[in-house]
């Protein structure tokens, strides 16, 4: 049985034929180029990754960690970077970043509040008792607090905060918390935490025992569709514009011949 992630449910959730093209098919593209958004997301999340695989020895100085930041800029940034927002520039999103890094580093020092058990921890777990359904996945941070819960952290760079409803119904981190439950036997409570730093805000959500079982239910049955799937029909919708297989998609010729 294949091994399923968030991101690859969700790509046949959003369109079968992407989903088809991408893990089928497995055409080769040339490679993509990266947008400004993912570049600073992926810095961010590095940076994050220094500071708490740090934290055991000491706690890295705030001009430490956001040079820390500059650097992993200046090596990685190249012209190829995509930047759609003409009116911004690349030194823009730098500057952005690195008041993420600041916003956030003087909310949460000194970092003691639990203590960090892993950080970008990759989890494979079963979603059924014969291990015929599995799922993997990587999970930014995980905290074990003094009262003995559990955080799953996820941090986001992105330029919108979602309604607190929709991360009640957020697949992603609920199954990082079925991986994390068979992680560990003293794992009771646990706690599912998004940072939004462009707003530095914190955003919470739990799941009951009932909710992560429909869940793992929920999940097998969409993965029995997957495998059962003959027909892998387009989907439109605005997600259209970042897709890479736009030059091959039918429906995406139909439009083009339509407005021609």
């Amino acid at each position: 049985m294949t091994i399923y992630s968030h991101s690859r449910l969700s790509t046949y959730e959003n369109c079968p034929l992407q989903f088809k093209f991408c893990y089928i098919d497995k055409i080769e593209l040339e490679v993509q180029p990266e947008g400004i958004e993912a570049f600073l997301g992926s810095r961010f999340h590095e940076s994050m990754e220094k500071l708490y695989g740090a934290l055991q020895a000491r706690v890295i100085p705030l001009d430490e960690l956001t040079a820390y930041f500059d650097d992993i800029w200046d090596k990685n940034i190249t012209q190829d970077i995509v930047i759609n927002k003409k009116q911004y520039t690349a030194e823009n999103y730098k500057a952005m970043g690195r008041k993420f890094l600041e916003d956030y580093y003087k909310k949460y020092s000194p970092f003691n509040a639990g203590k960090v058990i892993a950080s970008e921890k990759e989890v494979t777990f079963d979603l059924d008792s014969a291990g015929n359904y599995k799922v993997k996945g990587y999970i930014d941070r995980i905290d074990r607090l003094k009262d003995g819960t559990y955080e799953i952290h996820d941090y986001k760079t992105s330029s919108r905060v979602p309604e607190q409803k929709y991360l009640d119904l957020d697949r992603q981190l609920a199954l990082y918390q079925v991986g994390l439950e068979n992680l560990w036997d003293d794992v009771k409570k646990v706690d599912l935490i998004w940072h939004y730093v462009a707003f530095n805000k914190e955003l919470k959500s739990s799941r009951t025992a009932k909710q992560l079982d429909d869940l793992k239910k929920e999940t097998i049955a969409l993965i029995d569709i997957i495998e059962n799937a003959k027909d892998f029909p387009a989907q439109s919708s605005p997600l259209c514009k970042w897709c890479a297989y736009q030059n091959i998609c039918p429906k995406n010729k139909q439009v083009k011949h339509a407005n021609s």
